[in-house]
């Protein structure tokens, strides 16, 4: 994965322009997909192609990798350039930067999950579909 390459097709952190939830849950290939390490050049094998194997991820991976990643911004910018999620790699960047070990963990797990379940075709900030019709 390369960090610091400038994407112009992806929208700026200050975008409130809608991503598709077919875009943030699509599977990108392995190349663009999130390699985890403990650190610089301790690789831990894993890498996630997906959100949904990126949370898997997370969850499982040595605890290391979390806070290596985390310390750099990697997952922010994962998110962000890769699967093109400006709203949920800004909320990840809202953690404190003393959160640390499973806290971090189980913080990161929890905003990409409620991300992930979000009910909408359209993953967009503050947008939450309204219900016009009754089932009755």
């Amino acid at each position: 994965m390369v960090l610091n390459e400038q994407r112009p097709e992806v929208e700026n952190e200050m975008s409130k322009k809608p991503v598709s939830r077919k875009k943030v849950m699509r599977t990108v290939s392995r190349h663009e997909g999130f390699h985890f390490y403990r650190d610089q050049g301790d690789a831990t094998g894993k890498v996630a192609t997906s959100l949904t194997e990126f949370v898997k991820q997370l969850g499982a991976v040595d605890v290391r990798s979390v806070n290596f990643h985390f310390k750099r911004r990697d997952f922010e910018k994962w998110i962000r350039d890769i699967i093109g999620d400006v709203e949920l790699a800004t909320k990840l960047g809202k953690i404190r930067k003393a959160t640390h070990g499973e806290k971090l963990r189980n913080e990161l797990v929890q905003i990409v999950n409620r991300r992930l379940d979000e009910p909408s075709d359209v993953i967009a900030p503050s947008f939450r579909p309204t219900q016009l019709f009754s089932r009755t």
